[in-house]
């Protein structure tokens, strides 16, 4: 054959490659290859391919579940095609709970049902049983109801009850398995169970159980399904019915894991210092958005930035984890395991490293805003470049602080690392949330590649200067909406120790203005890259010293859920001094130490039970172990002295248990105090 022939052929394949394979090809700028990757459907394929995996007919890839691990190796695989050399699989220790599907039977029908991770399943012939309704499952609903052997009817609140009470409150009253329903048709219930799950009477949800083995097994019937069933126990008492659900279990202990999944963009710098974006691969039903959709703008923006040759200053550590819906059963604190393990068991060292952590999710719904929670350390960098980019971002951007739990950017935070969750829901997600209505359909796909183009402006900006963390910020935030020192006082801690931390605060703000770590200066066009060293320590110390959780797992300083424990315990003490007694008062006052409130609506044993598992030695305490948890006091024995009329020995508990609070929030405070002034005096070092 003809040389010129030959090369001729070869020059025509090229290019036919070429036009047949846009998404591969390269392009000038990092939008340009976003807009050619969105085009081709590279990301949609990707969406589409990941919620074709499941273990249950609804979908359902739990962590470490061969679904979920299917997707892992399915990411890492279109990493490395995109050029990604040094993608890993890191294990992760979780217990694997693979759904198989769920249904009721009853008067000749049988329903769908949905199943919740760490709930225990039934064997292949399921529970046949009589049904009985018990409202919302709390005590007291089952007095005067017998209840052994039968199947409950719950109701769900969740955003009052989570369902693993009514779980534990079903077995110890002798029930073999519970249903549990929403009643979101009802407008004057006492215990609603809107928003969950309500953006059709027919869908099913699924979350997490923060559930036991030892307790029976629950399934999630729909509303509507839920409102004939009870129509018709109206009709027919005693009505049988057969619950199913089917469940494959791998403890961590007999060698359930997951994989996270690693991948490097090496930066021009050689200081060890990166930047992590996450995304979690594991899911419930075939989520379009939670969080599906982070992970295809998150492989989309790696493989974008290898076809622009995007090199940025500080590596990028992309990382898709296991297990952020559920991890572990047996305990309260069972989501964000993957990340949770990343930064504090397999790279702890990372802390001080890892100029910020981007926990990415809910991508992206029609007219959504986008959504940040954040630290208040870099709220300024966060509004700066998103006004900066408002074309980007056409329906807004809320900025909150602080940080939330329910994502996994809290475990980071709690360890040292600057952090922020990103999200894009859209105004109507709270009523899909992990239901089979959020799907592939949801998908808004131009705001999505927005968004994906938004997450390089943010790294440019973060890159080419001074870190842009605002000290001065978080002293901000905690003297003006955090700090009392005559309310610290008032609880118990010395004046000269309360007034010590409000100082401390002070010279924080005035130290950090001297700096440079402000909002004046994250919003200047340029800052010293010397500073980011002794920046990162900063963000170390003041991150790990000011990250608590409150009762509600909401984020809180360490000094106050301790505080308002106190000053519950002071307005039941008033209550219980006042002639004649208030003691409904001062019982409602009681309840709202703590955990409480869950005392006030179980039974004791059961209230106790989980007090055990919010115990800072708890064996799987989890994240909740950086949570610096408030004593938990049990106050159930002393309502019921009060409902006795022994009001003299309810107070004397009371007061001890306030002189018991009191000494720990003297200490908070100390601690608190010590951060502050480490931060403060790293960067007068530095000067």
């Amino acid at each position: 054959m003809n040389r010129r022939r030959v090369a001729g052929a070869i020059v025509l394949a090229v290019f036919v490659a070429l036009l047949l394979t846009p998404a591969t090809a390269s392009a000038s700028t990092y939008d340009e290859a976003v807009d050619r990757l969105f085009a081709s459907g590279y990301p949609q394929t990707i969406e589409t391919y990941l919620n074709s995996l499941g273990t249950s007919p609804l979908g359902f890839r739990l962590g470490g579940t061969a679904a979920d691990d299917q997707a892992a190796r399915y990411i890492a695989d279109k990493l490395r095609a995109a050029g990604y050399r040094n993608v890993r699989l890191e294990p992760v220790p979780v217990d694997e709970w693979a759904v198989r599907g769920a249904s009721l039977t009853v008067a000749g029908r049988e329903f769908t049902c949905s199943q919740f991770a760490g709930v225990p399943g039934t064997d292949a012939d399921g529970v046949t049983a009589e049904i009985v309704y018990v409202g919302a499952g709390t005590a007291t609903d089952y007095q005067g109801v017998d209840v052994r052997g039968k199947i409950v009817l719950v109701d769900s609140s969740m955003e009052n009850i989570w369902f693993n009470f009514q779980g534990a409150e079903a077995t110890l009253r002798g029930a073999r398995a519970v249903i549990l329903t929403s009643n979101a048709s009802d407008e004057n219930a006492a215990w609603p169970s809107a928003p969950w799950y309500t953006v059709s009477p027919d869908a099913l949800g699924g979350n997490d159980g923060e559930y036991d083995r030892s307790f029976v097994p629950l399934v999630y019937l729909s509303q509507r399904d839920g409102d004939w069933l009870k129509a018709t126990l109206i009709a027919d008492d005693g009505l049988q019915a057969t619950v199913v659900s089917l469940v494959d279990v791998t403890m961590a202990g007999d060698g359930g894991r997951g994989y996270n999944v690693i991948a490097t963009l090496p930066g021009r710098r050689h200081d060890g210092q990166m930047v992590i974006w996450n995304a979690h691969h594991d899911a419930h039903f075939r989520p379009g958005l939670d969080d599906t959709g982070a992970v295809v703008a998150t492989m989309t923006a790696a493989k974008a930035m290898k076809m622009s040759g995007y090199r940025p200053n500080r590596t990028i550590v992309f990382m898709f984890d296991t297990a952020e819906e559920f991890g572990y059963t047996d305990c309260w604190y069972d989501w964000s395991i993957g990340a949770w393990h990343f930064i504090t068991q397999r790279h702890p060292d990372w802390a001080g490293r890892i100029a910020a952590m981007w926990s990415i999710e809910l991508m992206a719904a029609e007219n959504a805003a986008v959504d940040f929670n954040t630290s208040p350390e870099l709220v300024p960098w966060i509004e700066k470049t998103c006004a900066d980019n408002a074309a980007l971002t056409p329906y807004g951007v809320n900025v909150e602080t602080p940080q939330s739990t329910w994502q996994n950017g809290w475990s980071f935070m709690a360890s040292g690392v600057p952090s922020f969750e990103i999200s894009a829901g859209g105004p109507d997600y709270d009523a899909m949330y992990h239901t089979n209505y959020e799907n592939y359909d949801v998908v808004d796909w131009e705001m999505l590649a927005n968004i994906t183009k938004l997450f390089r402006r943010l790294n440019l900006r973060m890159d080419t200067r001074q870190l842009p963390y605002d000290f001065a910020g978080r002293a901000d935030d905690l003297l003006g909406q955090h700090l009392d020192v005559g309310e610290l006082e008032a609880a118990g801690v010395p004046t000269t120790k309360a007034a010590a931390l409000q100082r401390a605060a002070q010279r924080l703000r005035t130290t950090a203005r001297r700096f440079g770590a402000t909002r004046e200066a994250v919003y200047s066009t340029r800052g010293p890259a010397s500073r980011n060293a002794v920046m990162l320590k900063v963000a170390k110390k003041l991150l790990r010293g000011m990250t608590a959780l409150d009762a509600w797992d909401y984020t809180a300083y360490p000094h106050e859920q301790t505080m308002w424990d106190i000053e519950y315990m002071d307005e039941a003490l008033a209550a219980l001094s006042t002639e004649p007694v208030d003691a409904p008062r001062a019982v409602e006052a009681l309840t709202n130490v703590g955990l409480n409130w869950n005392a006030a609506l179980f039974s004791p044993s059961v209230y106790r039970h989980d007090l055990t598992r919010h115990d800072p030695d708890y064996r799987r305490i989890t994240w909740g172990k950086l949570g610096k948890l408030p004593i938990y006091f049990d106050m159930t024995k002393i309502m019921q002295w009060i409902d006795d009329g022994r009001y003299t020995r309810a107070a004397g508990e009371i007061e001890a248990m306030r002189s018991v609070a009191a000494n720990d929030l003297t200490a908070r405070v100390g601690r608190m105090t010590n951060a502050l002034d480490e931060a403060t005096n790293i960067m007068r070092r530095a000067m």
